[in-house]
């Protein structure tokens, strides 16, 4: 048994003064005030010292970091990433591949299925988010143009393959024969997103009908308003601010997006159905300089990676934590709704909702304690103390 105690505790649907959070067997077996339920005499006592108590993170879209990539196609890879991602509150994350020749996506996929029978210390990996190469030229952001590529009916069989280990999938829902992949993964369970695209109303409708329902840091490489035979129509921007069944993400960092946008998708969207993610490159965590990543040269600043040419960012280098602090002050938003957005709105949208993304007994105890400048304190997964900052 754990007993967390001394702190605020964050729930779905309430704030907790001076809660109490048990812990047994790998989930939560009882949440509440001081004195609502007696504590074990033999539990371990974890004292949140006036902090906060809140669900752990939910990265559903990150590539890498401190030198370990998806696309390294290794166990360890993964298994690194894992161990890290505690440090900014992480429990939970979807690892996402880039544009690269299917036999390189088919190998990451097959690695990603064996690390699932292999044990993790730290964050649990919720299977893969494909990213490419299903997409658009012009929105190809820091993915290789020369790897590009329209879906054929054959790729249809591949993916189908790895659906168990495939969460979710990015792709541009106007290039011939995306509708039929659209359906045919979203008939496995699969999350489907438009991401690097520059499909208009019409084409985002029809989408939405084969089975997408969300879209890829929003803002991000992707198309907006414009004319068609003199006629204006809109883009991918104004399509998922208009449809309700559209969900979408936006990344945290704080240089993607300017402070306006991301007030503005929060407006309209919520933070029900707005999820903040990472977007993390394998150079989160490095020294600033010139780097080669995914086959393109990489320029990385103290807290920006961009294309060499400055014509695209390359990813994102801000941990999770930072993210956090970085919505609240650029948005205004409240610390309890900036936390739904790292944690109940990503599982949601991932369909993991029954068992991550809240406090609440019966569901796995992953777990943040964050101090009252949201930095990160402790962080539990699964029951398990995997990152501490409190020496012991």
């Amino acid at each position: 048994m754990l007993a967390i105690e001394n702190g605020t505790i964050y729930t779905s649907t309430q704030v907790i003064p001076d809660g109490v959070l048990l812990v047994e067997n790998q989930r939560i077996r009882a949440v509440g005030k001081r004195g609502d339920f007696a504590i074990p005499d033999d539990s371990q006592r974890v004292d949140a010292c006036g902090g906060n108590i809140a669900p752990g993170f939910v990265d559903m879209h990150m590539h890498g970091m401190r030198n370990y990539d998806v696309m390294d196609r290794q166990i360890a890879s993964l298994q690194a990433m894992s161990a890290l991602l505690p440090r900014s509150g992480v429990t939970s994350f979807v690892p996402t591949t880039v544009t690269a020749p299917l036999s390189v996506i088919a190998e990451a996929m097959q690695i990603a299925r064996e690390a699932k029978c292999v044990a993790m210390s730290g964050a649990e990996m919720l299977g893969l988010h494909i990213e490419g190469p299903y997409l658009c030229t012009p929105q190809r952001g820091a993915h290789r143009l020369d790897l590009l590529r329209a879906p054929q009916p054959d790729d249809i069989a591949m993916f189908s393959q790895y659906a168990d280990v495939i969460r979710s999938f990015t792709l541009a829902p106007e290039l011939p024969g995306a509708l039929d992949l659209i359906r045919a993964l979203k008939e496995r369970g699969i999350l489907i997103s438009a991401g690097h695209t520059d499909a208009i109303d019409e084409e985002m409708e029809r989408a939405v009908g084969a089975g997408l329902s969300h879209v890829t840091h929003m803002f991000g490489n992707m198309g907006t308003l414009r004319r068609v035979n003199l006629r204006r129509v809109a883009g991918v921007v104004e399509s998922t601010l208009l449809d309700e069944r559209l969900t979408t993400e936006v990344i945290g960092d704080g240089y993607h997006i300017s402070p306006s946008l991301m007030k503005l998708i929060l407006k309209i969207k919520g933070p029900e159905r707005l999820a903040v993610v990472t977007d993390a490159s394998p150079l989160m965590s490095l020294p600033p300089g010139a780097y080669q990543v995914w086959g393109i040269d990489v320029i990385l600043e103290e807290s920006i990676a961009f294309v060499a040419d400055r014509s695209s960012y390359a990813g994102s280098v801000v941990p999770m934590d930072r993210c956090l602090r970085q919505v609240i002050a650029h948005t205004g938003v409240s610390f309890r709704d900036a936390l739904r957005m790292l944690t109940l709105t990503p599982a949601t949208i991932l369909g993991v909702s029954n068992r991550k993304g809240s406090l609440a007994a019966g569901k796995d105890a992953d777990i943040v304690i964050l101090d009252h400048k949201l930095n990160v304190v402790q962080t539990i997964v699964a029951g398990r103390i995997v990152f501490s900052t409190v020496e012991r």
